[in-house]
């Protein structure tokens, strides 16, 4: 396998550069466990992280193993990207974002998830907080998925028609439910979440 694998450094090489010449990438890191690996013991975590790009016609997904989730990781596979970036809220990647003068996106899926959570924590059979958001961010996947097979200029103008006007309505309800939930309270620490990555 790794004799496979040094062989193919150069269609790996071809695909950073393919990923790295469209101006949005999204990326991720997921944890793995690996057995018998130098220096560290079998219950440490290592890390997986996965780069997604190119045109939508051709995308492309490179998969970049890593023993640590070390800011050096992060600077070290973005290190000549120059776009927009998507990401989690890990704030390794909001120190290269801003130093590197990317334009930094957040994921909605992951403030959603933060809901789900804050959904399953009301009573049984009751509505809340939760579902408003969750029914927030639901209208703005609506949005995207009529528009899937648009070009980009059309999408451009339905976000611009359409969902700006609910993102507008989500931050007005998320700065009012700032100030009435507990922070601490599940419902809080979405609503924080989201309001922390919300970009103006």
């Amino acid at each position: 396998m790794l004799k496979v694998a040094g062989k193919v450094i150069p269609l790996i090489e071809h695909l950073k550069v393919h990923l790295f010449a469209y101006p949005l990438l999204h990326m991720d890191e997921s944890r793995v466990q690996v057995l018998k690996e130098p220096d560290k013991p079998a219950t440490s975590q290592s890390y997986m992280w996965v780069q997604r790009g190119g045109p939508p016609n051709r995308p492309g997904v490179l998969f970049n193993y890593e023993p640590s989730r070390s800011t050096a990781t992060v600077e070290r596979l973005l290190a000549t990207y120059q776009g927009a970036l998507m990401t989690d809220g890990y704030t390794s990647y909001r120190r290269l974002a801003v130093a590197q003068g990317l334009t930094h996106l957040f994921c909605w899926a992951h403030a959603r998830r933060k809901f789900k959570e804050a959904q399953q924590a009301q009573p049984r059979g009751k509505t809340g907080k939760a579902d408003v958001a969750i029914n927030f961010i639901a209208k703005l996947y609506g949005v995207e998925k009529r528009e899937r097979s648009s070009d980009a200029a059309l999408r451009h103008r339905t976000r611009q028609s359409q969902s700006l006007a609910i993102l507008k309505a989500f931050h007005a309800w998320l700065k009012d439910a700032q100030q009435r939930v507990p922070s601490k309270a599940v419902l809080g620490k979405a609503v924080n979440y989201t309001l922390e990555y919300w970009l103006s």
